[in-house]
């Protein structure tokens, strides 16, 4: 057996391993080992949130930069900045003007609500703008306000204008200016948050609502016409609101001509439960077109009839109602257009005291139609409280009830008659009123809802005729227009701005 190449093997991997290991305890050289050493990774910067938030840089406040800054010294840098910008307020109103103290409404800068409005800039990148805003008392801004209203505010300014007319007399005024409060103190509370306050604030000075003439202011007016007529002329006002009454010459005793009219209208209502078609044709006939035989028909229904002499006995159950409601010198005691049948028939008939009578100044009255301006201003309020369910109608007569007495006030309403009352009075205006006209008489009485209030208005004007056989619509009926016109402008003034043509305060 030849062992020789087995021995010559194992020495040769004897000599392999003994190399190996003289090589691996031999140091190697320092370019070698740098060589072969890994490369370390690369190293990314890392951005830290800081403890406290700060504000995005650019950020500002009624420009005031704050960008970079926290909360606390944001408040503190604003604080600091726009104590400057807070200033005294002008308000100007007119010709007046005042100036408020910032200390007075405790004006400073809204520092809270600035930095709320840039929140979404603090811990961000995104830089906001926000605007001055200041806070105040809001009470003591509306005690400022409301100090500069009275003082600002202008005084109306009543006067009498009048024509060239004698007798043509109307209440006017320069209106009452003053500030909206309401609204002032929205405009200057708007301006002071948003801190404009470099400029005066100017508010604007509204006309207010238009004055009215006192009672007596009325009266010396009414007195004045009155002395200035060549005649008489009573004049009575019954103030519905109030109760307040004024009377020139309104106890004289004149003759009631057609007024007298209202009072057959009530005497018919107290003694009929329903008019019939023809009755009812009558009593529209008298009342809106003061047609004389219609009232005497009305008067014959009253007592039970159609003819003649039943009217006259009507005529004297209606004076009797009248004096029992106590209202004197209010009657007729004839029909109307009854004269001829008096000759005819020799008929007997009441009559008055002859002229004068009553209280002075006298006029002619004739003895059997009269009344006074009192006692038909004071038949007009009785139907007037009845319609409103009370009075002394409602007391005496079972007949009649608010709807019945408003069916009368809407009848009086339709009067066709504009050339007297109502010619003094705008159109549109309500006016329950009934008129009347002989030769040396007119008159015209009744209740003017006006947008200034309502009232009782009973005007009679009297003319001797001298050498005229009648005085013409236009004299007579153009003095109660006058007087007309005197007592609704009491209430409702007439502004100096809208003055007619010809016409000086």
């Amino acid at each position: 057996m030849n062992l020789r190449p087995r021995f010559l093997a194992i020495a040769l991997l004897c000599v392999a391993i003994l190399a190996g290991c003289s090589s691996a305890s031999r140091p190697l050289p320092a370019d070698a080992l740098i060589a072969s050493a890994p490369t370390p990774p690369a190293i990314t910067p890392v951005s830290l949130t800081p403890l406290v938030p700060i504000y995005a840089a650019g950020t500002e406040v009624a420009g005031v930069p704050i960008g970079g800054m926290t909360t606390v010294e944001a408040e503190a840098a604003l604080t600091a900045a726009l104590a400057e910008r807070v200033t005294p307020v002008q308000l100007v109103a007119g010709e007046n003007a005042t100036t408020i103290e910032p200390s007075s409404i405790n004006l400073r800068p809204d520092v809270p609500a600035m930095l709320a409005a840039v929140q979404p800039a603090l811990g961000s990148d995104q830089p906001i703008s926000a605007p001055l805003q200041l806070a105040f008392d809001q009470a003591a801004v509306r005690e400022q306000v409301m100090t500069f209203a009275a003082v600002s505010a202008s005084e109306p300014e009543l006067t009498v204008i009048t024509s060239t007319e004698v007798l043509s007399r109307s209440f006017a005024y320069l209106p009452r200016r003053a500030i909206d409060l309401d609204r002032s103190l929205e405009i200057v509370s708007g301006l002071l948050s948003r801190g404009q306050l470099a400029d005066p604030i100017f508010l604007t000075r509204w006309p207010t609502k238009p004055p009215r003439a006192s009672f007596a202011q009325l009266a010396e007016q009414l007195e004045a016409i009155a002395d200035a007529w060549d005649g008489v002329i009573g004049v009575y006002l019954y103030d519905l609101a109030t109760g307040t009454e004024v009377a020139v010459n309104a106890r004289t005793v004149f003759s009631a001509a057609s007024t007298i009219k209202t009072a057959i209208m009530l005497y018919g209502y107290t003694k009929l439960p329903a008019f019939s078609e023809r009755q009812w044709e009558s009593m529209r006939a008298m009342i809106i077109d003061s047609d004389n035989l219609a009232a005497n028909d009305i008067l014959a229904a009253g007592a039970g009839g159609t003819d003649t002499e039943t009217a006259f006995r009507g005529a004297e159950q209606m004076s009797d109602m009248l004096a029992d409601l106590g209202l004197d010198y209010l009657h007729l005691y004839i029909p109307f257009e009854a004269l001829d049948f008096i000759r005819l028939y020799n008929v007997k008939f009441r009559c008055g005291p002859k002229d004068p009578v009553g209280e002075p100044p006298y006029a002619e009255t004739g003895c059997a139609l009269r009344a006074t301006p009192y006692a038909m201003g004071q038949l007009y309020r009785m139907i007037d409280e009845c319609a409103r369910g009370e009075g002394v109608l409602l007391e005496q007569f079972d007949l009649l009830n608010p709807d019945r007495c408003q069916e009368m006030l809407d009848l009086l309403a339709e009067n066709a008659d504009d050339t007297r009352m109502v010619a003094g009075i705008p159109d549109g205006v309500r006016v329950e009123h009934k008129s009347g006209w002989i030769e040396h008489t007119q008159a015209d009485a009744g209740i003017v809802r006006s947008p200034g209030g309502d009232y009782v208005l009973a005007i009679y004007v009297y003319k001797p005729l001298g050498d005229q056989w009648a005085w013409p619509d236009a004299v007579l009926g153009g003095a109660i227009a006058d007087v007309s016109r005197l007592v609704y402008t009491a209430y409702n003034p007439v502004r100096l701005d809208t003055l007619p043509a010809g016409e000086t305060p």
